[in-house]
């Protein structure tokens, strides 16, 4: 998306509170007839389930540049443009419901306002429950929890990095938006935060020497490490009480909430996010091994 890495010391914690979840890129447009349409049934329909069912497709806002939730991929016919554990779970989200699943990108704030407004039934961000979100839509169950999050370091130096307060004065790089960058802003205050627009990005910085630290989801971390045995976990060990990642309706919406809840339960009992999430890492280091 373009966006510059910020130094922490004129960061704004609630800014970046209030964009996690990260964004995405770009928007699509649909023709005008087909706006007219849709808002059509929607006038028609008695609720939002019951448009979804008539329109045959559920519109969900994606954000396209947060790995391994969802990331775009190169386009290969009879094959979406995206990628990630999101995009699998809103197209499961579709199929059960016996409808197509219709991806709509755009960033994060529109996405926000998209879902406050109606103009996409479902937003799937990778977004943790923050209160300011709740006003603009109804929260789903929690679909997934974060794992521990590490600090990635070179191997060179891991007897230099071994606490937290090592790290003072020091470049710690995180993705743009993501609940990483939000814990260096909590828990390593007096180090130099860097914004990069993907993991691979922060990894890039350490790689180079430009950042101390990286900081990672642990499932991550150990699919890079697979690729990068110069880099090592820290032994500073960053706290985390995870709320969970949630989705959002329309708000108001209970038939749709209700539905989508029930599919995300059986999601959740079979363990079947997991299988895409270790996918979607998967795929997320390939493609920025291939670009990088």
């Amino acid at each position: 998306m373009g966006r510059k890495g910020k130094r922490a010391a004129a960061f704004c914690l609630a800014g970046i509170l209030a964009l996690l979840g990260s964004g995405c890129s770009g928007n699509i447009s649909l023709p005008e007839s087909s706006r007219e349409s849709e808002a059509a049934v929607q006038r028609t329909a008695g609720n939002y389930l019951e448009a979804v069912q008539q329109l045959g497709k559920i519109r969900i806002g994606i954000s396209a540049d947060y790995a391994p939730f969802a990331f775009e991929i190169p386009e290969e016919a009879g094959e979406l443009p995206y990628g990630g554990s999101d995009i699998e779970l809103g197209t499961y989200i579709a199929q059960k419901l016996g409808v197509e699943a219709e991806f709509v990108e755009m960033d994060f704030e529109a996405c926000m306002d998209a879902v406050e407004e109606g103009s996409v039934d479902l937003v799937l961000l990778g977004m943790l429950p923050e209160s300011d979100r709740a006003e603009k839509m109804d929260f789903t169950d929690v679909y997934y929890k974060p794992g521990k999050q590490v600090l990635l370091i070179k191997e060179s130096q891991k007897a230099k990095y071994t606490e937290p307060e090592d790290f003072a004065g020091k470049t710690v790089a995180a993705q743009y938006g993501s609940l990483q960058a939000q814990l260096v802003v909590e828990q390593l205050p007096a180090s130099y935060l860097e914004l990069t627009e993907s993991f691979y990005g922060a990894v890039l910085m350490l790689r180079l020497g430009t950042a101390a630290g990286a900081v990672l989801d642990e499932a991550m971390a150990r699919k890079v490490l697979k690729e990068r045995p110069e880099l090592v976990i820290s032994g500073a060990e960053l706290s985390y009480d995870s709320k969970g990642i949630v989705g959002g309706v329309v708000k108001g919406e209970t038939g749709l909430l209700a539905q989508v809840n029930a599919i995300i339960e059986e999601v959740v009992e079979d363990s079947l996010y997991f299988e895409w999430l270790d996918a979607a890492n998967e795929q997320a280091m390939t493609l920025q091994e291939a670009t990088h």
